[in-house]
């Protein structure tokens, strides 16, 4: 029985020692740190069933942990008269209690390094579906701006640009027609419509006095120091300018015996009230003019950079009225939070986490051309069809579009909700159906020609 349990307690200390190694090998060390690190840098995230498997081997140690407590003392006290056998089991229980021990606690921290990979995972997860998907940043610069046709001359220009610019022409435009122009002015030039509904109503206000009091002088001068005057005519642009195309004369007249005022002052021959009605009507009836979003349309050689996009900072600027429009729509949602909803409600009414007023729309053609256009997020997708048909030489022939695999079929859905912003790359595609009928009418088609000379001559290198 001695020697047994020598053997035994020979054989647990050749397990506990490790691999085993010849005693010349001093490789052996190195050769175990090395595996140990090379373990742990190659070390995965376990799945799912490796994790179960862990908490039901912690519970499995628990339950031993239990058993050894409560064994009977009967089977102690076998072992308490055993000489030094006893010892060697002692000894060998300690043992076997460390070893367990060390394994609970490996098994504890394998569960909170997989548990930490889970959240990082779950990190990166939330990153990457912050931004559709299709969108990829790199040195390719797909456009240097958002462009717009200018409404009074034909100039294409950057939008930071195009306030200044339409200024510009409409000064240069007004000495010819002065009343439409001030009014375009107006209208256009101020984005503050509060404001332009002000002073709007306070000019048709002096027009009204004037044709109710024909004769009376003091409603034919507007004092130009005058508090109202100064807070609601002088800073929209071309109220000014409105006046004097009416008729009105930049004057100083004397106040009193020592001082003087500049006025704006209406001769008599000029106080028709006809004609005042006619410049009130033109000047409540005008319209601002609206600049047209430039398509920018560009041509790309099939090229590997064609889902890389770098959009202009355009894309992301947004006007007054959108940010008022995006404060009470959150607003609602505050309120509405507030209030008992099933998660069907809150599912619907969920909004997208970032805004975009422009996205960048590129066309692959089956010959690899790309087009490129320009578009409103809010656009609807018949306005990328309309596109691509002004390019094509059969422009009355039906054509497919797709999209990460899914074809584009409600032309009334906006690209915003068919998930096409800011950036996005579709394929095209002939109509199959149309191309059989086609080719059997005329018995051969080409089904390899697509753009118009004019727009195939505008191709260049995607770099």
């Amino acid at each position: 029985m001695k020697k047994f349990f020598e053997k035994a307690k020979l054989d647990y200390k050749f397990k506990k020692a490790g691999e085993g190694h010849t005693l010349a090998d001093d490789s052996s060390t190195a050769s175990r740190q090395q595996a140990t690190t090379s373990a742990t840098a190659i070390r995965t995230t376990p799945s799912s069933d490796a994790q179960r498997a862990g908490q039901a081997a912690l519970e499995r140690f628990s339950v031993h942990e239990k058993n050894a407590v409560k064994k009977p003392k009967s089977a102690t006290a076998s072992w308490k008269h055993s000489g030094q056998g006893g010892t060697s089991q002692s000894n060998s229980g300690t043992g076997a209690a460390l070893n367990l021990s060390q394994l609970k606690r490996e098994v504890r921290q394998e569960l909170a390094y997989q548990e930490a990979c889970h959240q990082r995972d779950l990190q990166r997860e939330v990153q990457s579906t912050a931004e559709p998907t299709h969108v990829e940043c790199s040195t390719v610069r797909s456009q240097e701006g958002v462009y717009f046709s200018c409404p009074v001359c034909p100039i294409t220009v950057l939008k930071s640009e195009l306030d200044a610019h339409m200024s510009e022409c409409l000064s240069k435009q007004y000495p010819d027609e002065p009343l439409t122009t001030s009014c375009s002015m107006i209208h256009t030039l101020n984005k503050d419509k509060e404001k332009v509904k002000a002073c709007i109503d306070l000019i048709c206000r002096y027009l009204d006095n004037i044709c109710k009091n024909p004769e009376e002088e003091k409603y034919r001068k507007v004092k130009q120091s005058n508090k109202i005057f100064q807070e609601r005519v002088v800073p929209i642009k071309g109220a000014t300018e409105f006046l004097l195309a009416c008729g009105f004369e930049d004057k100083v007249l004397p106040v009193e015996a020592d001082s003087a005022e500049k006025f704006y002052v209406l001769p008599k021959e000029r106080s028709d009230c006809e004609q005042l009605n006619v410049y009130k009507e033109i000047l409540t009836s005008s319209e601002a003019l609206k600049a047209k979003l430039d398509r920018c349309l560009k041509v790309y050689k099939p090229s590997s950079q064609a889902r890389h996009f770098e959009v202009p900072w355009d894309f992301f600027n947004k006007t007054a009225e959108e940010v008022k429009s995006e404060q009470m729509a959150r607003t609602e949602e505050v309120e509405k939070n507030s209030q008992l909803r099933t998660r069907a409600m809150r599912e619907a009414e969920k909004r997208p986490s970032k805004t975009y007023r422009f996205t960048l729309v590129r066309i692959r053609l089956p010959d690899g051309i790309i087009l490129q256009g320009t578009f409103y997020s809010r656009e609807k997708l018949r306005d990328v069809f309309e596109f691509i048909r002004q390019s094509l030489v059969s422009d009355w022939q039906p054509f497919l579009l797709f999209e990460a695999g899914r074809q584009l079929k409600d032309e009334n859905a906006t690209l915003v909700d068919l998930g096409l912003v800011p950036a996005a790359l579709v394929n095209f595609k002939w109509d199959p159906d149309v191309m059989k009928e086609i080719a059997a009418a005329q018995g051969r088609v080409d089904e390899n020609v697509f753009l118009k000379p004019e727009v195939l001559c505008r191709v260049q290198d995607l770099s």
